[in-house]
C-alpha cells in the first residue's frame, strides 16, 4: 500500500454544511513526493506536504499513521483534540507531532484557517524526542526573530521529485526547524526540576531581549534595572545562555536581519534600523563576522 492511500485510510473528513463541498483526504496532506528506497527513513525524508486554505467548519480525524508532522499555522485559528485535551493552534504556532502514538482530531472554524503541514519519517526525530519532556506532539509559538518561516517557505518553494539533490535540501531545512523546536522545548524548566537552575532575572532579562531586539541596550541599562553589578550580569548570564548579554543581543539582532533579508525587500540600512542597529556599517561588520560575507552578498548568494 502506498503511502498515499494510508494517508487517505487514516483521515476521516467532517463537516457541518453540504459534503459535496468538502475537499477529499488528499487535500490536506499537499502535494505527495516521490520517493528513493535507498535513503527513504535513514535521512528526514518529506513524505507529502504543502499549503492549505480551510474557509469553512469543520474536523479533521486521524488514526495512527507510523509518520511525523509538521504544522505552522500562517492566518486565522484552528484547533488540536488530542488524549482527550484542546489546544489552540494560533497564528504563528508550529506543532510537531508523532503520528503514530494516538489518534487525534484538527478543528477548523471561521472565517479562515491557512496552515502549512508536512508529513515525514526519518531516525533522526526519535532521538531529539528523547532528549526532551515528549509525550506524542510539541506545540510552540514561533519568535518574530525565528527562521522557522523561512525555512518551511523554502520547503514549500522545493521540488516534489526523487532527485538526491532535492531529498537532501530537504532533510537540511527540516531537521534546522525540528532542531530549533526541541532546543527551545529542551531549555524550558521541567515541573520535576523543582525550581530553575538560574535566577529568574535573567529568563526575564532574556525575554526582554528576544521581544525588544530593536530597542537600545547598554549594561549600564542593565546594571540599573537589576540593581546589581554589570560584571555579575554578564558572568551570570553567559552561564546560563553561553553568551554575555550584549553579545547575545547582537545575535538575535543578526539572526533577525538574516530572516528579513531573505523574506523581504527592505533595503540594508533598513533592516539595521529595524533590529537595532542605528549604525549601519556596525550591523554589515557584526553580520560579516557571523555569516562570512556583507548582507547584500549573502542576499544575492541565497535568493531563489
Amino acid at each position: 500500500m502506498t503511502f498515499r492511500e494510508q494517508y487517505e485510510n487514516t483521515l476521516t473528513v467532517k463537516t457541518d454544511t453540504s459534503a459535496e463541498n468538502t475537499p477529499p483526504a488528499a487535500y490536506f496532506a499537499g502535494v505527495f513526493y516521490e520517493q528513493q528506497d535507498y535513503c527513504a527513513g535513514q535521512i528526514p525524508t518529506i513524505l507529502c506536504g504543502g499549503g492549505v486554505k480551510i474557509d469553512k467548519p469543520l474536523t479533521l480525524s486521524y488514526t495512527p499513521l507510523v509518520c511525523r508532522m509538521l504544522l505552522y499555522t500562517a492566518e486565522g485559528e484552528g484547533s488540536l483534540l488530542i488524549e482527550g485535551q484542546r489546544h489552540p493552534l494560533e497564528a504563528g504556532t508550529l506543532l510537531y507531532l508523532d503520528r503514530s502514538r494516538c489518534a487525534f482530531s484538527l478543528h477548523a472554524g471561521l472565517p479562515l484557517w491557512r496552515f502549512i503541514a508536512f508529513s515525514f519519517v526519518g531516525g533522526l526525530f526519535p532521538v531529539y524526542e528523547s532528549l526532551a519532556d515528549f509525550a506524542a506532539f510539541a506545540l510552540t509559538h514561533v519568535d518574530s526573530h525565528s527562521s522557522v518561516p523561512r525555512n518551511l517557505k523554502q520547503l514549500l518553494a522545493g521540488e516534489s521529485g526523487d532527485a538526491l539533490s532535492f531529498k537532501l535540501r530537504d532533510a537540511g531545512l527540516l531537521t534546522a526547524i525540528v532542531t530549533e523546536l526541541f532546543a527551545e522545548k529542551v531549555a524550558q524548566p521541567s515541573p520535576e526540576d523543582g525550581q530553575k537552575k538560574y535566577a529568574p532575572y535573567l529568563r526575564e532579562l532574556k525575554h526582554y531581549m528576544d521581544h525588544h531586539l530593536e530597542h537600545p541596550l547598554k549594561l549600564e541599562d542593565l546594571e540599573n534595572h537589576c540593581h546589581m553589578s554589570k560584571y555579575r550580569i554578564c558572568h551570570e548570564f553567559s552561564d546560563a545562555f553561553g553568551l554575555p548579554p550584549i553579545r547575545y543581543l547582537n545575535k538575535k539582532r543578526i539572526e533577525t536581519a538574516e530572516n528579513l533579508l531573505l523574506s523581504t525587500e527592505k533595503k540594508v540600512h533598513e533592516i539595521a534600523l529595524a533590529t537595532g542597529f542605528e549604525n549601519t556599517n556596525h550591523f554589515i561588520h557584526l553580520f560579516k563576522k557571523e555569516y562570512g560575507t556583507t548582507p547584500q552578498a549573502y542576499r544575492e548568494a541565497h535568493h531563489f
